[in-house]
């Protein structure tokens, strides 16, 4: 059997408003022990991901004198969501995230995720 990105992928994705505070963010990823979770719309629509080098990159707000209370994930997310079928190979999703520059996929599309892959997961494989 040759293994598919249902396979690999973890079922159990905790999604974000994009108006969540920044600083609400930070723990909400330290809690569910995380470092990225997909930002969802009040529609149910994923349109964006955020991560912990998004907060990171966040500290340029700072410096502009923007006060970080007023920096919600809207501000920091990427909204380039790449979504994969759950019958793609691993080395198909490896070279997509190798060529898209990303650390995350989704599995599924925007109404209906169904898991998320990251680069440990794939490295996982190579254990």
């Amino acid at each position: 059997m040759t293994l598919q990105a249902k396979d690999i992928m973890e079922p159990r994705v905790v999604s974000v408003p994009p108006e969540m505070p920044l600083e609400q963010f930070e723990e909400f990823l330290s809690i569910q022990n995380i470092d990225g979770a997909p930002v969802q719309n009040a529609a149910g629509e994923i349109v964006g991901i955020a991560s912990k080098t998004d907060v990171i990159r966040a500290l340029r707000f700072q410096s502009r004198g923007v006060s970080p209370e007023k920096v919600t994930v809207a501000d920091i997310m990427t909204d380039n969501v790449v979504f994969v079928p759950p019958d793609l190979s691993p080395p198909e999703v490896a070279e997509l995230m190798i060529d898209q520059g990303i650390h995350r996929v989704l599995v599924g599309d925007r109404q209906h995720v169904r898991g998320i892959i990251t680069a440990f997961d794939l490295l996982r494989l190579v254990r």
